[in-house]
């Protein structure tokens, strides 16, 4: 038999009162009628690119408090990874430069 999980990520949507529509139903959760969750809200959503990379939002987040950065900046940077490395002039002016 399959495991209850602990927790689960989706993205959900805010209407014009305020309100949130989930995008999924919690019963992977297996929580019952009155139990009572904790709910942790970031705003906007996670990038394809962040995603196949399997940074979570808990890693965003603990990034951020770290280095006293929000979370579009942390975003940006971790985004960024290895995008110097695959231009060829500049590594090859680093090597000269670090040599």
């Amino acid at each position: 038999m399959e495991k209850a999980k602990h927790s689960i990520q989706f993205e959900a949507e805010v209407d014009k009162d305020g309100k949130i529509s989930f995008s999924k139903p919690v019963f992977d959760l297996e929580l019952k009628a009155g139990e009572k969750v904790t709910v942790n809200i970031f705003g906007g959503v996670m990038s394809k690119q962040l995603t196949k990379l399997n940074v979570t939002e808990a890693e965003i987040e603990q990034i951020g408090k770290t280095q006293l950065e929000d979370r579009q900046h942390v975003m940006t940077f971790l985004a960024s990874q290895g995008t110097l490395s695959k231009n060829k002039s500049f590594a090859e002016r680093m090597k000269r430069a670090f040599a």
